[in-house]
């Protein structure tokens, strides 16, 4: 029976369930999109029914079949936007039950159908080129369990901490991806956060990654001992740790510590491209830009704090620079002209990441980190 999951949308769970288990679906209520087991693509997909486009984002995954699912009326514009940002159906709590069923169905059937052209696709060239070996069968599982294992150490979304909001968003280009971000407290007084860009991506890349959610649970014990109070000295540290590694990859990096007590963000950056943002609530952008070389290549590098105040309303932004493959023109500078252009109309981190997932090309891992400093009351 396929599966079929509600992401964190409980409400008409048991009706949708009463409908949907004649069409062939056995449902299950899940809060994250982490939570939802990845299945192997030759064996089944997962559909999952998301309630707000921020769900649908979440669901960017190739064994994951997300279906916008409106808990009122489904106006015309909802539906084009959620078709944009990637589902494959929409459907509306004020369907009928036949309608469900029937929406349900059709949508069984094109995720089987899909899958029947893949494996004859595949079968055909197993035909002509010799069937995939068991090792190679086995490398596609372990890289699918290796995505799993990446989704499940991202941060969590929308995370609050002393008045300040996180938010991430990574898209790889592969099945595995060369970004990562976290962001975790220091102490009782500081906030940190950081977006790395390992070289290239796949496997290789991915698996710096660990390393680096690693690093951000030492980086919490070292925080506050000599030469650990700023992100510059953080920097550092991580170069040193890298070269000892002998990766052989190196890593671009914004790293960023906020002082609650009097709202300032500290950062340093490593080879980070494009500049970070901050945008403020006058509706001016302030460029975050330092010259500064990789993490991981020279033992020499040195690595720059600067600092400057973080008011009440203010966005903190910072990409990949797989994100300049998402915008118009050739040339570097106005690309980053158009992203500070569009960071600017659009100033809720959600709906510029919707904006530039309509644009993905799949030529890089393309990642988000967004901070709010969240308005008093």
């Amino acid at each position: 029976m396929q599966a079929i999951y509600l992401l964190a949308s409980t409400s008409t769970s048991g009706v949708l369930t009463r409908h949907l288990k004649p069409a062939g679906f056995q449902c299950e209520v899940v809060e994250t999109a982490q939570q939802i087991p990845v299945h192997d693509e030759r064996t089944g997909l997962a559909t999952v029914l998301c309630s707000t486009i921020g769900d649908l984002l979440e669901c960017h995954h190739p064994s994951l079949t997300p279906v916008y699912f409106c808990e009122s009326e489904l106006s015309v514009e909802a539906m084009l936007q959620a078709l944009a940002n990637g589902a494959a159906d929409c459907w509306a709590a004020s369907m009928s039950a036949e309608q469900l069923r029937e929406r349900a169905g059709a949508l069984l059937n094109r995720v089987e159908q899909k899958l029947v052209t893949r494996l004859r696709a595949d079968g055909d060239h197993q035909h002509a080129a010799a069937r995939l070996s068991s090792l190679e069968q086995e490398l596609q599982a372990d890289q699918r369990a290796g995505q799993s294992i990446q989704l499940g150490m991202l941060p969590k979304q929308n995370k609050v901490m002393t008045g300040y909001r996180f938010s991430r968003w990574v898209q790889p280009s592969l099945i595995l991806s060369g970004d990562f971000i976290d962001y975790f407290p220091l102490q009782d007084r500081y906030l940190a956060c950081f977006l790395a860009d390992v070289a290239g991506h796949g496997a290789s890349s991915a698996l710096l990654t660990v390393m680096l959610k690693n690093i951000s649970w030492r980086l919490q014990q070292k925080f506050g001992l000599p030469s650990f109070n700023l992100p510059g000295d953080l920097l550092a540290w991580i170069n040193e740790t890298l070269i000892g590694q002998s990766i052989e990859k190196h890593v671009a990096m914004f790293l960023g510590i906020i002082d609650t007590h009097d709202d300032t963000l500290h950062y340093s950056m490593a080879a980070q491209y494009p500049p970070a943002l901050l945008c403020k609530p006058d509706g001016n952008t302030q460029l975050l830009q330092q010259q500064a070389k990789p993490l991981g290549l020279f033992s020499d590098a040195s690595y720059t704090s600067e600092q400057l105040p973080f008011p009440e309303g203010a966005t903190l932004m910072v990409f990949s620079d797989g994100v300049m493959d998402c915008l118009p023109s050739s040339q570097f500078a106005d690309k980053e002209a158009a992203l500070v252009e569009m960071t600017q109309s659009l100033r809720d981190p959600l709906k510029l990441w919707s904006r530039l997932c309509e644009s993905l090309k799949n030529l890089d891992d393309v990642s988000l980190l967004a901070v709010q400093r969240e308005r008093s009351a």
